[in-house]
């Protein structure tokens, strides 16, 4: 495999893994970690879509989880190519596929109703014509402001590639929750599990993770909260353990 100049390898916490990356373009995240780790898996789970991938990092993590196969969307073509390297330097192109393509177009690769789980890690922030708030570089841009798809339509798209009982998992701003779940109620996701994860035990929720079901009943269940840093800002032992490949597949 041949490496461009300004790309790097990198082992992915202690899972076995291998990641390339690019310092000018959106590396991975804890987020991403959590949200690989929260969503459900189970038995019957047999194709996952992961919207918005970047380098491919969340289906890396659940490969760790899961023999079920991986349909990633990234707009972003150095993204895609990082992905698609990941893939293949990890050894895992029969189980993770990358689309090139805007997620908006999920119509042209993928059946409606055909996915057990949509997982993503979206941009956080609303866009507002201002361009001050955006970031100098447009790939990061793209990977932290609603400019490409909006949470309505990340979530519509979601619903509409989702089986029917199939999960829905996001990582998000605890300051977006009440759209969030206005939104998964339009497109019938019913919100089933939500945890708020804290930097340290007296600092506000950074993020939130949240699951729903897709025509499910009304219920939710509001999580302990998970507590990423100790008082010297080290990882918690809570996130350490997540560092760790178990090797547990559904």
């Amino acid at each position: 495999m041949i490496l461009n100049d300004n790309e790097v390898i990198n082992n992915l916490l202690n899972k076995d893994l291998k990641i390339i990356q690019r310092p000018d373009f959106f590396n991975f995240s804890l987020d991403s970690l959590l949200i690989s780790d929260f969503v459900s898996l189970t038995r019957g789970t047999k194709k996952i879509t992961d919207l918005g991938t970047g380098n491919g990092v969340i289906p890396l993590f659940l490969s760790q989880r899961t023999n079920a196969k991986i349909t990633a969307f990234e707009i972003q073509e150095v993204s895609a190519t990082l992905a698609n390297k990941n893939i293949a330097i990890n050894s895992l192109e029969n189980q993770i596929s990358i689309i090139h393509d805007d997620m908006n177009n999920w119509k042209d690769h993928l059946l409606n109703g055909s996915q057990d789980v949509v997982i993503t890690n979206p941009p956080f922030f609303k866009y507002h014509g201002n361009e001050n708030q955006l970031n100098d570089l447009d790939q990061l841009t793209y990977a932290r402001h609603e400019i490409t798809i909006n949470l309505d339509s990340l979530i519509e798209v979601s619903s509409k590639l989702l089986k029917d009982r199939g999960y829905f998992a996001m990582v998000h701003r605890p300051d977006r929750l009440i759209d969030i779940i206005e939104t998964m109620k339009k497109y019938n996701l019913s919100p089933k599990r939500l945890q708020f994860c804290h930097s340290k035990i007296n600092k506000s929720a950074k993020i939130l993770l949240i699951e729903g079901i897709k025509n499910g009943n009304t219920f939710l269940e509001i999580l302990p909260p998970l507590i990423t840093h100790d008082q010297n800002g080290s990882y918690s032992q809570e996130v350490l353990n997540l560092f760790e490949n178990k090797n547990a597949r559904a």
